[in-house]
């Protein structure tokens, strides 16, 4: 009874709105997706480039920012136009309803779903360039729980809550990819920029404090029930594991690089 219930959860009690967009209508497409990639990242691109020189990949990696930038951006508009502002923010309601804002948001919530399958092609980059220290524990770890959770998010929760998220994190990657194709246009400009490279990892954790504080207010806030507690509570973990290995990443690179 109880694994024919976990099935019916799983296929059937997705949010209507979301169930016949695809991979969020698959239950193995993202799956697969995740397993490919740790398995690319892991095993075959490496063999592959084992006796090869590194791809230089320019042109590739500024048109890949440019990408990143003009989408991040847009969907931060997007958010902004459908209304993110005129609807309720603070214990916001469970809303799986055609209501033209709460749909239109609802939409957001899988552009920003896609935008997290793009964000894999970064992996493939460092690979084939043999930037293997850039394929770090954290990077794999906050690239497979990011998509992971937003596909679930996309699948059974992609209400009001959700989107606060998405917002916050694709303006954090707007201003993340603008450094990277800016530290990509030559030494002169990278020097230039240089000096924002830590303020990057700090936007990152300063997200990840907001986004604890925000999911915090469902067990702050009397009768605020958003969505079922250990959803949060899974939620919060993840962030939590990520800020700390943010923390961990920024102490070891620029701590550092200050006493150098």
């Amino acid at each position: 009874m109880e694994s024919q219930g976990i099935y019916h959860y799983w296929t059937q009690q997705i949010d209507p709105r979301m169930a016949n967009l695809p991979f969020i209508s698959s239950s193995y497409q993202v799956p697969c997706i995740i397993f490919a990639y740790l398995y690319f990242v892991l095993g075959c691109g490496p063999r592959f480039m084992k006796n090869r020189p590194p791809y230089s990949l320019k042109t590739f990696i500024q048109v890949y920012n440019i990408v990143q930038i003009v989408a991040n951006s847009w969907l931060v508009y997007k958010h902004i136009a459908y209304g993110i502002f005129s609807v309720k923010l603070v214990c916001p309601d469970f809303d799986y309803s055609e209501n033209n804002t709460s749909a239109k948001l609802a939409k957001c919530t899988y552009y920003f779903f896609l935008l997290k399958l793009l964000d894999y092609v970064e992996t493939g980059i460092f690979v084939l360039r043999k930037k293997n220290n850039q394929v770090s524990a954290l990077h794999l770890y906050h690239h497979v729980s990011t998509l992971l959770l937003t596909w679930l998010g996309v699948r059974y929760y992609a209400v009001t809550a959700m989107t606060v998220v998405t917002i916050i994190n694709s303006f954090i990657h707007a201003i993340m990819y603008m450094y990277y194709f800016l530290a990509a246009c030559g030494p002169d400009i990278q020097k230039a920029v240089l000096p924002m490279k830590p303020w990057i990892t700090k936007s990152q954790m300063i997200q990840f404090v907001i986004l604890i504080l925000y999911a915090s207010q469902q067990f702050v806030i009397p009768n605020c029930t958003v969505v079922s507690n250990w959803v949060v509570l899974l939620f919060v973990v993840n962030v939590v594991i990520n800020f700390f290995m943010f923390r961990n990443f920024y102490k070891k690179t620029y701590t550092k690089l200050k006493k150098t």
